[in-house]
């Protein structure tokens, strides 16, 4: 009896360390954007839209997993957005939303992204399709990728609660993706999170139950820099985006997206 309850107790850890290593995995097109939590102490209007945006702002500035914005950093620029730009209609729309509960729209983001950031557009799209997705990534270009399911802390299983968040890395059968749902405290639960696309028999979580098809494409004014920010070493922080490559750089052609 002894043996056969260490034999379990064996078993079960294995399991355990199984995941943690394939938890850890990389995509082998990972993009390493920085990872920043959207919940903001004292702050009841942050959310995953704008925290998501500021990933891949941070990322197009050349900043990566290993450089980043501090967690109290991080909750000041998101802070800022809503105050400076938001709050104060330094957007160039009247209608204003609820960023109480309501979140934002895309063309609230959108208009961050060009008017507060200087980058050519934020696009949304609807379509699902994992060609387009695929070809976005493998070429260094981050997706913000809507989402219904229950909860952070459950994974990506489906539900009714709405969600945005980052698209980094990605295979034929799995995703990788940055959610900034979790606290600052919990970083190793929101990053670099690996799911499968399709149903696996004994995992609730899979990509595919959760999209709802809608993600956005923000693009910087140099998009050689989605690739050249790998390599290079980022400039300080709120520096001009605009860095001259620093060797002829050819890039391909995005595909064409329609919107539904």
């Amino acid at each position: 009896m002894n043996i056969q309850r260490l034999l379990l107790g064996c078993l079960l850890l294995l399991c355990v360390l199984c995941r943690l290593v394939a938890q850890d995995e990389k995509a082998p097109n990972d993009i390493p954007i920085p990872w920043y939590s959207q919940k903001i102490s004292g702050c009841p209007y942050a959310h995953c839209s704008l925290a998501s945006s500021l990933m891949v702002f941070d990322y197009y500035k050349g900043y990566t997993v290993d450089r980043q914005r501090s967690a109290k950093e991080a909750e000041q620029k998101l802070v800022e957005y809503q105050k400076e730009y938001f709050l104060k209609k330094r957007a160039p729309f009247r209608r204003r939303t609820s960023i109480a509960q309501g979140g934002y729209y895309a063309f609230e983001i959108d208009s961050l992204a060009r008017h507060y950031e200087g980058m050519i557009s934020a696009e949304q799209y609807s379509n699902k399709d994992y060609k387009v997705l695929k070809e976005y990534i493998d070429q260094g270009i981050p997706v913000l990728i809507n989402v219904r399911y229950r909860s952070s802390t459950t994974g990506l299983i489906p539900g009714n609660h709405g969600h945005w968040m980052v698209l980094r890395g990605m295979t034929d059968t799995h995703v990788w993706i940055n959610d900034p749902g979790r606290s600052s405290e919990m970083r190793d639960k929101g990053e670099n999170r690996k799911y499968p696309i399709r149903r696996e028999r004994g995992n609730p979580s899979w990509f595919d139950g959760c999209w709802t098809g809608r993600f956005i494409v923000i693009m910087p004014r140099d998009r050689s820099y989605a690739t050249l920010a790998r390599a290079r070493q980022p400039a300080p922080l709120e520096e001009s985006m605009v860095i001259p490559p620093s060797y002829p750089f050819s890039y391909p052609a995005i595909p064409e997206v329609i919107t539904q």
